[in-house]
């Protein structure tokens, strides 16, 4: 059956039932990372109710009551773990830089924060679950984070400093560049995580330009902005 299950706001306080043992109640964000690490080692199919439970020692009642069956909780979850990018993106479009510009930051901030997870996670942005209709929602999340890159490219194209035929599938490049950046190789892992952040962007960004000598000072002009990380951008 298709879950019409969407995201709930995300809270910080304390919801749902006592746990079992007397402690706090539980918070959507403490069920989130432990979840989070079940599902990616085990897979969404491997990994029950009972054992999110067991590992938060809190009944199963607890995590029904928050989020109303297991697929909730995965879109939930993604929603979570989208929602800073998502907000960084926004913060971007309110500045009205130079497309290269708004990429090119975009692309580093995005990067770095990847690239500095917890890699024992990649495996939970790549659940096949992910593409069914019960997960709509987190569909719908991945698509709002491309359509940023999307928009950014087709106002470069639009003024002529971007060069691109098909601005939807360069979209979904730049935002896979930043996804898999958890998944990088020993050669990645050489270099700190901002070093591979810029490496990404300029690759990236320089492909697109109508012209390419322009590229250093887009990239200063990215690194003057001041904005904060994206995993601050919603304090």
């Amino acid at each position: 059956m298709t879950s019409k299950t969407t995201p709930k706001p995300l809270k910080s306080h304390p919801v749902g039932r006592p746990r079992k043992n007397g402690k706090p109640h539980l918070t959507r964000e403490l069920v989130f990372v432990v979840s989070a690490k079940l599902i990616a080692e085990n897979g969404f199919a491997g990994v029950g109710v009972r054992a999110i439970a067991a590992a938060l020692d809190a009944s199963p009642a607890s995590l029904f009551h928050l989020f109303g069956s297991k697929d909730g909780l995965l879109n939930e979850l993604i929603a979570f773990a989208a929602e800073p990018s998502i907000l960084f993106y926004e913060k971007l479009a309110t500045m009205e830089l130079p497309p290269a510009v708004g990429i090119f930051k975009a692309l580093t901030m995005e990067v770095q924060t990847v690239a500095e997870a917890d890699r024992d996670h990649a495996a939970l942005f790549y659940l096949p679950e992910l593409r069914k209709p019960e997960f709509a929602p987190a569909q719908a999340l991945r698509a709002t984070m491309v359509a940023h890159y999307k928009r950014m490219i087709e106002a470069g194209v639009a003024n002529g400093t971007l060069t691109c035929e098909w601005p939807d599938l360069a979209a979904e490049q730049a935002f896979q560049l930043t996804e898999t950046s958890i998944l990088s190789g020993p050669a990645a892992r050489k270099l700190s995580p901002d070093k591979q952040a810029l490496a990404t962007a300029r690759l990236f960004v320089r492909g697109l330009l109508t012209h390419p000598e322009d590229l250093p000072e887009i990239e200063q002009a990215a690194e003057r902005l001041a904005l904060n990380a994206i995993r601050e951008t919603n304090d």
